[in-house]
């Protein structure tokens, strides 16, 4: 660790948020815990019937420098983010495109996605506005933008396929006796399913919230897996 910590850790503009080791030094840290990590890795994976054995030592230095870059890029490649320059205006912009999300899920997910095709005009004004002028406001609206679509007509999607395959299921099920006692254990089934598809958009909601936090930062957002279909 630095001596000096009186003085906040405040990232360069244009820094990776990677880049720690003006905070911490890591080096240090993997040479002071990596070898007790690495041996107690090591002795709970040796069956529990015998004596704990410790791990070839050779292989410890490797050990540590897959910890340590794990330690220096904890995002899967594509979402780490990073700071960029960009005016105040900019930034707000940015966050303003995130939190329409906190209208548009909601309005989306109670009008079966009828909503959604009017909340979706507000992000994604903002991405074609901004566009090349604004490039830090347009990339996050344009995140935004595609996250409100897929949480809001993709759960409308796959709810109304479950509903239309219970349906069909049921007819067939009717057909025997056996198949009339399975069916309210069937649609009992749909229901929880379409229950727990509603992780799909108020996850999404509680995102965009982080996301307007970090366009407020200056900081890049991207989604979970919506954001690998955008450069």
């Amino acid at each position: 660790m630095h001596d000096d910590m009186t003085e906040p850790f405040k990232p360069k503009r244009g820094e990776p948020l990677d880049n720690y080791q003006d905070v911490v030094d890591l080096d240090a840290l993997i040479r002071e815990y990596g070898d007790d990590l690495f041996h107690h890795t090591a002795q709970r994976a040796d069956d529990h019937d015998s004596p704990p054995k410790r791990k070839n030592d050779a292989s410890a230095p490797q050990w540590r420098a897959q910890l340590g870059d794990f330690l220096r890029t904890p995002y899967a490649p594509g979402y780490a983010p990073e700071y960029v320059e960009a005016s105040a205006s900019e930034r707000a912009l940015a966050a303003l495109a995130h939190l329409s999300l906190l209208i548009g899920i909601p309005l989306g997910v109670s009008t079966l996605g009828i909503a959604t095709l009017l909340t979706i005009g507000f992000p994604l004004l903002i991405y074609l506005l901004s566009g090349k002028r604004v490039p830090f406001a347009a990339k996050h609206a344009l995140q935004a933008s595609l996250a409100l679509l897929v949480s809001t007509l993709g759960w409308v999607a796959v709810t109304v396929g479950v509903v239309i395959l219970s349906i069909v299921l049921t007819v067939l099920l009717t057909l025997t006796i056996v198949g009339i006692v399975v069916v309210p254990f069937l649609w009992l089934a749909a229901l929880l399913f379409c229950l727990a598809l509603l992780a799909l958009p108020f996850g999404t909601l509680l995102l965009s919230l982080f996301g307007a936090f970090q366009a407020l930062s200056g900081r890049t957002f991207r989604y979970p897996y919506i954001g690998k279909w955008t450069p």
